[in-house]
């Protein structure tokens, strides 16, 4: 069995690049972390998720004790370097696989999906909630958050991945601006070419008006 992660990101409509990436081929670790909106520092704040992610991880340890911890760290640089104020933030959506077995823990609204070939299935939940005075959904959790006034949501998976499926991780630019089907057709008819798949749903992501950043972790299974 063998297990080879692939990773894009493009810097869409906005001035900076907030999301961050892991591929490490060698763990069988990948991860997206996308820096929250409106807050500071959001791309500093995804970069230490997936920095902190690979060199803290012990293999044959489960995800969920380390990202407690990155929600720590982050909490208290944003603290450190807010005055006082927890306005730093960012989401992480990781996996690792062992064999063909693949654990996913989940904080926040970047998504892993599951391609069988023919179609995606949604692994995680995004953290959510709907602000009625602003009218818009708001991160209910997320590594950064305030821990004294909000509990943190961690949600962990764990499944079989088979040869010919793959797992795709992305940040919210690729899921809300490129409608699921298309999505699905890029993958049935790119996946023996991993790399210029994500080039290719970036690209097309990336054509909505005022386009946000879009970061995808494809994961694929082989026989060899």
């Amino acid at each position: 069995m063998k297990i080879t992660g692939y990773g894009f990101s493009v810097i869409g409509g906005r001035e900076t690049n907030q999301d961050s990436f892991l591929v490490d081929n060698t763990l069988h670790l990948f991860a997206v972390a996308d820096g929250v909106g409106g807050g500071l520092r959001g791309e500093e704040a995804s970069k230490m998720a997936v920095d902190g992610l690979q060199k803290n991880f012990q293999p044959g340890e489960t995800l969920k004790p380390l990202i407690e911890k990155l929600a720590g760290d982050v909490l208290q640089e944003a603290l450190e370097s807010c005055n006082g104020q927890a306005l730093m933030g960012t989401t992480l959506t990781a996996a690792q696989v062992t064999n063909n077995l693949v654990h996913v823990c989940h904080v926040g609204d970047s998504r892993a999906y599951l391609f069988d070939g023919t179609s995606l299935k949604q692994l995680t939940e995004d953290h959510e909630f709907f602000d009625e005075e602003n009218q818009s959904p708001v991160l209910s959790s997320y590594l950064g958050l305030d821990t004294r006034i909000h509990e943190l949501k961690i949600q962990e998976e764990t499944f079989d991945m088979q040869p010919g499926q793959a797992v795709l991780l992305c940040s919210d630019g690729l899921y809300k601006q490129i409608a699921e089907m298309n999505l699905v057709n890029h993958l049935r008819t790119k996946l023996g070419e991993p790399q210029k798949l994500l080039e290719s749903i970036c690209e097309e992501a990336s054509k909505v008006e005022y386009s946000d950043n879009i970061t995808v972790v494809l994961i694929t299974c082989s026989e060899n």
